[in-house]
């Protein structure tokens, strides 16, 4: 979850599980994933997959049963996408065996051996998914030693998100202890499905609630301008999203000083550095109107937890830095954009799209072409007694949803990174604009009270880049 979540109202129909005539309906985020996923088939894009680390002796058919009894306590997990006449129906499935691939790399040693599991760890990460017919998680298992695995697990963001994937842990857990154990865990039943989910939100996002966040939608966006980054490569027709990751990391000094620099003024770290990087972005587009991507969880947070499902909305962020402020005020103009989007985030971005009817291209996002989120904590671990397990880490798949995206973590700051089109930018490239937002945090940091054209580190940056060719 972004750290631009705040508290949400809590107005609207009550969530409640449904009835057994009510009809079961895909949401409007999973819709809008659904159609972006047979646009770019085979691509794993919208693949999660994490690699943990497993020391001990692991039980493999009790861990592959409490993988079973995750997925039959959350139907989201198996359900499926059927598209009679090109529309999204979800299916439930009533027989499903979770699959569980294991590979034994115990006679490989050393260098060999290493280049086998990575081979293995990223073919099991970017196999696609197909809606129609598969489970949304799917395991595998690499055995590297008598008492030493690789875990990777992947489900499909139509079903998950970041907040899904500690929840999974939490359950796997027990189940897994239960099983091991010859005594089944008995977990609380879920409070409500994902379907509960979507079909109050179909209920929700109707009449006067509808009318009233789309209006504000309409004025806060309407006439944005397209933000244009200088690229290394002109802009393909059609995207392929090929793209990876460069590191970004932040000492935690360094978000110690934007944290209470941001509290001073008035607003919260995720702000005060949201409004860094427009500056940063400013520099480099050479624009005062920038909008920008970043998701957040509007479910009225406390109404569905305990649930696993793709609950997460992304708000376009729509900043004015034009009159020369200085950070301090920009810092304010972002804290007002970011609480009305916050107080506006029940409106679905398919729905925004769909009333805002910008010009479609094939080959970037509508509306932003840059996403931005902090994590308030890194992925959580998963525990089982008795077993040394690594924090689970993200697998790069070679892909970029983005033109160009900033993820950083508000504890420890080491696991932030850009991810980038290559189709668009080369790494030298994304390695100078880490450097130079790293650049522009200090400058703001340091004299927030100044106006930015006076911070000679901006003008430094502005002027280089203006200097570069530039590709649209």
């Amino acid at each position: 979850m972004s750290a631009s979540a705040g508290a949400q109202s809590d107005t609207g129909p009550v969530l409640e599980r449904r009835k057994r005539d009510d009809p079961r309906l895909i949401s409007f985020t999973q819709r809008r994933l659904w159609y972006l996923e047979q646009l770019t088939p085979g691509t794993g894009v919208y693949n999660v997959p994490y690699l943990v680390g497993i020391k001990g002796n692991l039980n493999v058919a009790a861990f592959h049963q409490a993988l079973n009894a995750l997925v039959n306590r959350h139907e989201v997990l198996r359900t499926v996408f059927l598209a009679p006449g090109g529309n999204p129906v979800p299916v439930l499935l009533g027989k499903w065996n979770v699959e569980f691939r294991q590979y034994d790399l115990e006679q490989l040693k050393g260098a060999e051996q290493q280049a086998e599991a990575d081979r293995l760890v990223r073919q099991e990460s970017v196999r696609p998914f197909n809606l129609a017919r598969d489970l949304m998680l799917r395991a595998a298992l690499i055995r590297m030693a008598k008492d030493e695995y690789l875990l990777v697990h992947v489900t499909h963001h139509i079903a998950t998100e970041f907040g899904s994937t500690q929840l999974i842990y939490q359950e796997l857990s027990p189940l897994y202890q239960g099983f091991a154990g010859g005594q089944p865990a008995t977990l609380p039943e879920p409070r409500l499905q994902y379907a509960d989910f979507a079909l109050w939100q179909q209920r929700y996002l109707e009449g006067e609630r509808l009318q009233e966040l789309t209006s504000y939608w309409k004025q806060q966006l309407t006439g944005a301008a397209q933000l244009n980054l200088p690229t290394d490569r002109p802009r393909p027709a059609v995207s392929t999203l090929r793209g990876t990751r460069y590191p970004m990391p932040l000492s935690r000094g360094q978000l110690k000083r934007i944290a209470e620099l941001s509290v001073s003024s008035g607003t919260t770290p995720f702000r005060g550095t949201c409004a860094a990087f427009n500056v940063f972005l400013q520099c480099w587009s050479n624009q005062d109107d920038i909008s920008i991507g970043s998701p957040v969880s509007p479910k009225s947070n406390r109404r569905v937890e305990g649930a696993i499902g793709f609950f997460v909305n992304t708000l376009v962020l729509r900043s004015d830095l034009s009159g020369d402020p200085t950070f301090r005020e920009l810092m304010k103009r972002v804290d007002r954009v970011v609480q009305g989007a916050i107080e506006h985030a029940d409106l679905t971005f398919d729905k925004l799209v769909e009333a805002l009817r910008p010009p479609r291209e094939a080959s970037r996002m509508p509306l932003f072409q840059v996403n931005f989120r902090i994590l308030k904590a890194p992925v959580p671990a998963l525990e089982i007694p008795g077993f040394a397990i690594t924090p689970p880490k993200f697998v790069d798949t070679g892909t970029a949803k983005f033109d160009l995206a900033l993820e950083l973590e508000a504890t420890t700051g080491r696991e932030g990174f850009f991810e980038y089109s290559t189709e668009l930018f080369d790494q030298v490239t994304i390695a100078e604009m880490a450097r130079d937002f790293e650049a522009v945090l200090m400058a703001v940091m340091e004299e927030p009270d100044r106006p930015l054209s006076q911070l000679e580190a901006l003008r430094r940056i502005s002027q280089r880049v203006r200097a570069r060719k530039v590709n649209r």
